[in-house]
């Protein structure tokens, strides 16, 4: 038998967990105590080999033990501990330095790794472990979970802080390690040491077997302190009144038990024999129901018994038992029914003579207690009572009440409504939405005291498996179905919240890299990732030398060829230079421009669909901008492409113009701006037009009054067109001409389009004009006659004309044309429409016409403008001007310093007027309109000494000679020969053009 070693632990030996059959005379080797002597008081034993071969197994290392495979790791590591710290090369794992027998440390009582004190305390406090919430941190090499920080330095056994240094065990006290086992009743005796405790090597206390009457003493390793022993004498109780033995029959603890043996005995009633088990009999005296035969009945078949009453007509059937020798009284004679079947009303004698007479039924309501709480509301009856009632109770859920009858409650069912169950399983991804479910409320109690723990910080955010806490029904059952992270196969797990667990498929077949380099031998679990830092051999189809990289599995394909080659793009147009040899995708840029059958261009880019197989982009997926011409209106479709698309209409007039319009009355005071709104059953906003109101009335009165008042009646010259178009067609008549014809053959053929009540299609052609001319292109105006007569709620077609090619200054020029025709135009930036509106007139003269007359009005006009002139010239001046009055100085205080200067020069009423800001006049109210030269002088007089006044008082700048008009309401001119003027008196000299048409004595006739 081999010995222990001393420091070896064996864990409590397999075999224990049954009985051991134990013998004399055995004897077992011990580390801790010396070869014992096997007490024993009894000789009745079984052979010797059973013990030896329990010690055998237990004790040597060759065998299959469990218990001695786990023992031989732990003088590993107790040695190498003691041996890498004797030689200073044990490793701390916080701060990777070495530990030797002068360090202070700190031991995992998990995994026996040892630390240096002050790096485990760092780790404790800071490390990466560390959950400051619970206030726990985890082992750098086992991960065990720890809640004290470790704060001194102690012996192995921790029983003496600061030990002193031991060459032959570092840091251990010396004293015994006295560490209980947990598996005896013994403590290890070893000296204070690191790693796992040496196996218990004492004696075992001396044990008795099952049944009492032997006992043994066995080494404590293989003592069975659980299970006990027993011994081979077998038990000869007798456990019956039969005389049966111990159905145990071996030695064993506490009570034999009940006989099982089987017996065949007669039943209660005598109508059976029936096989038994010895202790399920139970005696009765029987008898039949004559008494004429008794027997022993045991056991209870299941037969029953007819036992008629006295009145040999009605009976009971009762089950198996002793029968009686009697007959009972009916329990329906008169003479034991006195009342009806409520018991509230009695029967007189008379009605009831014999047992089967029926019992008479009186008029109340039955009121008798039933099972189930209530009374019966049934009128008095015979027969069992059925309980009718409704009460009102909740439902499953507890969410709804209903009025349920009591006898279904009473038969287990319960009311449920609809509501269905808005719980989260515990995969936290499918609901339950169980209608009327019974859990319900205890479950939004639960996710409210998670969502309240959350929010007050006792509880964290993680996917914690709630499966074990959680109501049954809660539970998913479905299967997860997701795929693994190996990407092969699916969890075949219930449906679980967080992340699926590894795959556990294997494979039988070796992994392989595709050099062959590098080998996984079988068995391979599912998604393992073959490396193999050897270059990877495949040749590259193109030909080209491949790029340097590591060898990769069949499924992960090898870098793109990244040498440059010349290749055709797509079209086949051009041959691109410097292209990656591994694109495919060669493109040059150029678009299609194929027209497709909606009209808009293909708009492929660089596209072998479009040059060798002549395959355009389908209409149908067209995305591009209509842009045609309406029919109902002249503007262009802002729609995307329609062409026999599927919703949507093929006329671009099936859609609503959304365009903003703005149209005007006659006098164009009054606008209005909305949307176009042209389409297949409406209008366009264009053809309408608004009214003058009392508004436009007024303001055309308020025009014609201003000029009666003003004397500008008979100057005007009143023209169709403005003064701008004109300027222009005098620069540019040849174009201006075409164009006025133009337009004029345009409104003219609408009038007479729109006077046409017959409705008549006609379709008008652009003329042919020169070269360096605008061409006119014109829409489609009208539709058939048919068609407006067939569709009854079609708009009035619209006539218009387009013009496109134009430059700015044409535009302005047509704007300015369809203004004064009172046509409706648009424009953009190289075109524009116009179109009819109810409004539209044509002058009677013609723009050559209207420029004549305005060249012959405005000769004459300068005529009477040089006339005016020199009139006002040879005029005297009959005024005299202070010009610049200083800030502060008033009327009054100009009067006071002036009036008695110019009276003293014999100037008849003379009158001061205020003419506008600081400018103000003194004239004589007797001569001013009638001037002669002796009063002018008296005024060039007086204006000198005004002018001296005024300086020398600080009252104004100047003072000069000047000619006011008979109203005292203008200047037409200063005497410029004293002082120079500045730039407000050279405004003040020109006549301003509404002074020309004045009654002044003098310019009347001029004109």
């Amino acid at each position: 038998m081999p010995r222990l070693r001393p420091d070896d632990r064996l864990p409590p030996d397999p075999r224990i967990g049954t009985s051991l059959n134990l013998h004399e005379g055995d004897m077992v080797g011990s580390s801790n105590a010396e070869p014992a002597t096997l007490v024993t008081k009894n000789d009745n034993f079984s052979s010797d080999s059973e013990i030896d071969s329990d010690l055998d197994s237990a004790l040597d290392p060759d065998s299959d033990s469990d218990a001695y495979s786990e023992a031989e790791p732990d003088e590993t590591i107790t040695a190498t501990i003691v041996r890498e710290i004797q030689d200073g090369t044990y490793t701390c794992l916080v701060c990777t330095s070495e530990i030797d027998s002068e360090s202070k440390i700190w031991s995992c009582q998990e995994c026996f790794r040892v630390y240096d004190l002050d790096c485990i305390k760092d780790w404790a406090k800071n490390g990466s472990s560390t959950d400051k919430v619970q206030k726990t941190w985890r082992c750098p090499a086992c991960n065990v979970v720890t809640s004290t920080v470790p704060q001194k330095f102690t012996c192995w056994c921790g029983k003496v802080a600061n030990p002193r240094p031991n060459s032959f065990m570092p840091f251990s006290c010396g004293n015994p390690c006295n560490t209980p086992y947990p598996g005896c009743v013994h403590s290890c005796s070893s000296a204070c040491h690191p790693g796992h405790h040496p196996v218990c090597g004492a004696l075992g206390p001396l044990m008795k077997c099952h049944c009492g009457k032997h006992e043994r003493q066995l080494p404590c390793l293989i003592t069975p302190y659980e299970t006990g022993w027993k011994c081979n004498v077998p038990c000869e109780v007798n456990v019956c009144d039969l005389g049966h033995g111990c159905p145990k029959k071996a030695c064993h603890s506490g009570f034999c038990g009940p006989c099982d043996r089987i017996v065949q005995e007669k039943c209660y009633c005598g109508q059976s024999k029936m096989d038994v088990a010895c202790y399920q009999r139970f005696a009765k005296q029987c008898n039949d129901v004559k008494g004429e035969e008794t027997w022993i009945g045991t056991v209870k078949c299941g037969l029953k018994t007819k036992i008629y009453y006295d009145c040999s007509v009605h009976y009971d059937e009762i089950e198996c038992q002793p029968l009686p020798t009697v007959s009972r009284k009916c329990k329906l004679s008169p003479d034991v029914v006195k009342t009806c079947h409520c018991g509230k009303s009695s029967v007189e004698p008379k009605m009831r003579t014999k047992c089967t007479d029926p019992i008479p039924e009186c008029d109340s309501v039955c009121g008798k207690l039933l099972s189930c709480g209530c009374t019966c509301i049934q009128k008095c009856h015979s027969g069992e009572c059925v309980c009718f009632n409704v009460l009102e109770r909740e439902c499953s859920c507890g969410n709804s009440a209903f009025m349920v009858p009591c006898r279904f409650l009473q038969e287990g069912y319960q009311p449920k409504c609809t509501r269905k169950c808005p719980v989260l399983l515990n995969c936290r991804k499918h609901y339950h939405r169980e209608v009327c479910c019974p859990f319900e409320k205890e479950a939004l109690r639960r996710e409210r005291e998670k969502k309240k723990a959350i929010r007050n910080g006792t509880r964290t955010l993680r996917n914690e498996d709630e499966t074990m806490t959680m109501e049954p029904i809660h539970i998913c059952i479905r299967t997860c179905n997701r795929l693994k992270s190996c990407g092969r196969h699916y969890c075949e797990a219930l449906c679980h919240a967080g992340p699926c667990g590894i795959c556990l498929e294997s494979s039988n077949e070796d992994l392989v890299c595709h050099c062959g380099k590098t080998r996984i031998d079988a068995p391979v679990r599912c998604g393992t990732v073959l490396e193999c830092h050897e270059q990877c051999a495949r040749p590259k189809a193109c030909g080209h030398r491949p790029e340097v990289h590591e060898c990769h599995d069949d499924n992960t394909n090898c870098p793109k060829c990244t040498a440059s080659v010349t290749k055709r793009c797509n079209c086949g147009r051009k041959e691109i230079k410097n292209v990656l040899c591994s694109q495919t995708n060669v493109s040059c840029g150029t678009m299609c421009t194929e027209t497709k059958a909606c009209g808009h261009p293909c708009l492929n880019v660089c596209s072998s669909d479009c040059t060798e197989r002549n395959i355009h982009a389908s209409p149908a997926n067209c995305q591009s901008y209509c842009k045609k011409y309406r029919l109902k209106c002249p503007h262009t479709c802002k729609s995307k492409c329609h062409f026999k698309k599927p919703g949507k209409p093929l006329l671009c007039d099936g859609f609503l113009c959304k365009e903003t319009v703005q149209i005007q009355c006659p006098c164009g005071r009054k606008k209005k701006v909305g949307s176009c709104g042209g389409s297949t059953l409406s209008a366009s906003l264009i053809l309408s037009s608004l009214d003058c109101d009392e508004d436009c009335l007024k303001a055309a009165r308020d025009e014609e009054l201003r000029k009666v008042l003003l004397g500008d009646e008979e100057d005007q010259l009143e023209l169709p067109y403005s003064d701008s178009l004109m300027d222009v067609f005098e620069r540019q008549t040849s174009w201006c001409s075409r164009m006025e014809v133009v337009f004029r053959v345009f409104v003219k053929e609408s009038l007479q389009l729109k006077e046409n009540e017959s409705g008549e299609k006609s379709e008008e052609n652009g003329e042919e004009y020169e070269e360096n001319a605008v061409k006119p292109t014109q829409e489609n105006d009208v539709k058939s006659s048919k068609e407006s007569e067939e569709t009854s709620n079609e708009p009035p077609s619209v006539t218009f004309r387009r013009f496109s090619g134009l430059n700015s200054a044409q535009i302005a020029f047509l704007c300015d044309l369809a203004k004064s025709l009172r046509l409706y135009s648009e424009h953009d930036d190289e075109s524009m429409f116009i179109a009819i509106t109810k409004h539209t007139f044509l002058p009677e003269t013609t723009i050559q016409q209207s420029v004549l007359s305005r060249q012959q009005y405005r000769i004459e006009m300068n005529k009477a403008e040089m006339m005016k002139k020199k009139d006002i010239a040879e005029s005297l001046f009959n005024a005299i001007l202070v010009q610049d009055v200083f800030f502060g100085i008033v009327k009054d205080e100009l009067e006071r310093e002036l009036m008695p200067l110019i009276e003293g020069f014999k100037i008849e009423k003379p009158k001061m007027h205020w003419m506008r800001e600081s400018t103000y006049v003194f004239y004589s109210e007797t001569s001013y309109q009638q001037m002669t030269l002796e009063e002018e002088n008296k005024l060039y007089l007086a204006m000198k000494s005004v002018r001296n006044a005024v300086r020398n008082k600080s009252l104004a700048f100047n003072a000069k000679l000047c000619l006011i008009d008979a109203d005292v309401e203008h200047i037409l001119k200063v005497n410029e020969k004293d002082l120079a003027l500045k730039s407000d008196e050279k405004e003040v000299k020109e006549p301003s053009p509404s002074l020309e048409n004045n009654s002044f004595s003098i310019l009347e006739g001029s004109i």
